[in-house]
Order: C-alpha cells, then sequence, then structure tokens
C-alpha cells in the first residue's frame, strides 16, 4: 500500500462507522415494523396501507433534500425498505400467534 492509498484510511474508517449506525438502525426499523405486523394480526388490519406507503417516501424524500440528497435516490432506497418491511409484515401476519 503506498502512502496515498493509505491516506484512505480515515475515510474508510468513517465510512464504516456510518454504515454501523445506518445497520443499527435498520434492524431498529424493522423491530418497529414487527411490532406494527403484530399489532396489525391483533386487530385485523390489513397489512398493505397504500396511502401510507407514499406519506413515508414523500416525507423521507423531503427530508433527504434538506441534506442535499435527490429525492429520486431516497425514493429508490425507501421503496426497498418499504418492500422488506411489507415482506416481514405477510410473514408475522400470516403466521399464527
Amino acid at each position: 500500500m503506498n502512502a496515498a492509498t493509505e491516506g484512505l484510511d480515515p475515510f474508510r474508517k468513517r465510512i464504516n462507522d456510518i454504515d454501523q449506525q445506518i445497520t443499527t438502525l435498520l434492524a431498529e426499523r424493522f423491530r418497529v415494523c414487527a411490532e406494527v405486523a403484530t399489532y396489525k394480526r391483533e386487530h385485523n388490519i390489513p397489512m398493505m396501507q397504500p396511502d401510507r406507503v407514499e406519506v413515508v417516501k414523500t416525507r423521507c424524500a423531503e427530508l433527504g433534500m434538506e441534506n442535499g440528497l435527490r429525492p429520486e435516490f431516497v425514493k429508490d432506497i425507501y421503496s426497498r425498505i418499504i418492500q422488506e418491511a411489507c415482506d416481514l409484515e405477510d410473514e408475522i401476519i400470516g403466521s399464527k400467534p
């Protein structure tokens, strides 16, 4: 490794630390989604709430713009996050207590 490449190490450490935070927060978000699914199952609420999906995507796109991110990028990320949450909810709601 040369000196120029070694100069990237502090940046890589910061990125790794941020990635740790992101994955920790995603795990926390999905734990809350699991609680939501349990509540929906117990109260016979349908899993899919299409209006809520769009509200979340729009709100997060706006938050992203406030932080210098392209709204399309944020919406793409949240589409995937929401799909994963829906899959999780389907598993929980479809299972027996």
